[in-house]
């Protein structure tokens, strides 16, 4: 493997015996052809076991895609950039390999938008050889006459039952970015007769987009019908954002909703009615994350444990009014949850009820956070986690923050990997000792699922616009559980919020904390010009005391993605102070 923070290349996933784990990694280092070890080159999809034995030859690994003869993949779908963002070398014959997952049975797997088939033999049986692979492309129909190649996909998970598919798009028209969920049912075609490629591929019918487009109660604000002038914040629903994947019965859909201002959350979606629960509420960003076997509990990669974002996302309570222009701070590429490559995600363990009161679940790697560690700081934990299906073990991985995210003019240094070749990446594994095995083996049985809520795709038709955002105006909004805002929204002549503020009179969603002071985001300049100034004066009682203020008179001025100009924004919590990172890091 490389040493690179790119070593692995997203994943892991169980199979099915709860033996195995599924892992994409990427090779380096390779002897040119006819060396029999050119074939461990680039990423490949690799079967590691977790129960100490090995593999027939000694290994407790095995390369699953390695060595898979060109005309058993030519068709196979490439990848165009790894899922670090980075470019694939020019000349490189990658394939889109990453997240794989097992279709029960354990004979195939869909890695990237490929499906990896190894006929009627397991794919860690010694007789799956790579001249019995085959790798066929996933193709969705994007056009009206089905001409062309699919349309863009990413982030593929796939429903317990085998059958059906979710994943998500990126939707981008002129400068406005959106992304959809979408689920799918895959069916294999030997020889289709239209699209690209004309090549044995998996399609996906009766697709279903996750946005609901008209019904007024999915929308996070708008216009009371009834009364004159006031707002209504509707509670979250149809809370999708990006799919992150299905509860384990197969019927609901994860995703990420933004319920109150700088803050995203994981939530569980109906299928059928669109309602949302949500699980985490700890301020700041959470993302990856898995259901247990039994739905009981979920692991959630969450950057709970650090304060870098607490100065925009730590006083609770506030409804995402002013994030219609300031929530590109929290994905700011240095002044959000991230730094850089760097993710400072940890692994929490949660039961299914999710954070509530005093409850934020339990830390899977605690620990003294010794250099090498597993609670090593400078490790965090990237997409995906796994569960075991007997659920007593999770198994996520590792990367070591790395230049240019560390070192040079930043203030941490680099630290040394004491991983076998000094790799970036590793892979972990936590064992439940106290839980009781559950049974393996457990069938979801397959039915068509319909999203009624939902908007049903047409190939070839564009994507649907989102529920609008924010109305214009000046409104009273009511606080769900007390007390009141004053609301002013503006918009360009082509619908885009240029301003938003809020005064809040003793203000409450949740009955427990309550907010007063005011709070305002513009949008002013244009093209590289262009910024958004920020004041907020807010005061916090209830289940918190605090303050959230910005610098004034100029406020907290920052550029359209997130990345600060002049001034200041700090929050003070429970006598607790919160700045944004100094830069990088």
């Amino acid at each position: 493997m490389t040493a690179a923070d790119d070593g692995i290349v997203e994943g892991p996933a169980y199979m099915g015996d709860a033996k195995h784990v599924l892992l994409t990694v990427q090779f380096a280092g390779a002897p040119h052809a006819p060396d029999p070890a050119a074939i461990y080159d680039g990423p490949q999809v690799v079967v590691i076991k977790t129960d100490g034995t090995t593999f027939p030859n000694g290994d407790a690994w095995k390369c699953i895609t390695c060595g898979v003869p060109v005309a058993a993949r030519r068709d196979a779908n490439p990848a165009s950039t790894n899922e670090h963002g980075r470019r694939v070398p020019d000349g490189a014959a990658w394939l889109s390999l990453d997240h794989p997952q097992a279709f029960p049975g354990d004979t195939r797997l869909i890695a990237g938008t490929n499906v990896v088939d190894c006929g009627s033999y397991k794919l860690v049986d010694e007789h799956c050889t790579p001249d019995r692979i085959r790798i066929y492309p996933i193709r969705w129909n994007a056009t009206a006459d089905g001409s062309g190649p699919g349309g863009s996909m990413r982030e593929l998970r796939l429903n317990p039952d085998g059958q059906h598919l979710m994943w998500s798009h990126m939707n981008a028209t002129g400068a406005d970015i959106d992304q959809h969920g979408l689920v799918g049912k895959l069916r294999f075609n030997p020889a289709p007769r239209e699209g690209l490629p004309l090549a044995p591929r998996y399609e996906l019918d009766d697709v279903w987009i996750l946005t609901n487009t008209a019904l007024p109660d999915f929308a996070p604000f708008r216009a009371d019908a009834k009364i004159p002038d006031r707002m209504i914040h509707n509670p979250p629903k149809g809370a999708i954002g990006e799919a992150r994947g299905w509860t384990r019965d197969g019927r609901n859909a994860v995703g990420m909703g933004m319920p109150e201002s700088g803050n995203v959350d994981m939530f569980i979606t109906s299928l059928q009615s669109g309602q949302s629960r949500r699980l985490t509420s700890a301020p700041g960003y959470a993302d990856p994350i898995l259901m247990s076997p039994d739905d009981r509990w979920f692991v959630v990669f969450d950057n709970r444990t650090v304060d870098r974002h607490m100065y925009y996302g730590a006083m609770q309570g506030i409804p995402p009014l002013t994030d219609e222009l300031t929530r590109m701070v929290m994905l700011s590429a240095r002044y959000g949850y991230r730094n850089g490559m760097r993710r400072f995600f940890q692994p929490i363990l949660i039961d299914s009820r999710g954070d509530r009161g005093t409850y934020r679940g339990q830390q899977l790697n605690i620990g003294d956070g010794a250099a090498g560690s597993p609670s090593d700081p400078n490790w965090n934990a990237r997409a995906d986690p796994a569960w075991s299906p007997d659920g007593t073990n999770v198994v996520y991985w590792q990367a070591l923050v790395t230049a240019p995210d560390c070192g040079g003019i930043t203030p941490l240094p680099c630290p040394v990997s004491n991983e076998q070749g000094g790799r970036h990446t590793r892979l972990m594994i936590a064992r439940l000792p106290s839980r009781a095995p559950l049974a393996i083996g457990r069938k979801v049985t397959p039915s068509p699922i319909t999203v009624p809520w939902g908007t049903r795709y047409l190939p070839g038709a564009p994507m649907p616009k989102r529920y609008p955002s924010a109305p214009a105006g000046k409104f009273t909004m009511m606080g769900w559980k007390g007390g009141k805002a004053a609301v002013d929204i503006r918009k360009a002549p082509n619908g885009r919020i240029t301003y938003v503020s809020a005064s809040y009179a003793d203000f409450t969603d949740d009955g427990a904390h309550v907010i007063n002071g005011t709070e305002s985001a513009e949008l002013l300049g244009a093209g590289k010009d262009t910024r958004i100034v920020w004041h907020s004066d807010l005061r916090s009682s209830g289940a918190q005391i605090g303050t959230k203020k910005t610098s004034e008179p100029g406020g907290f001025v920052i550029t359209p993605l997130g990345q600060p100009l002049e001034g200041n924004l700090v929050t003070v919590i429970d006598g607790k102070e919160y700045r944004p990172p100094l830069p990088g890091s």
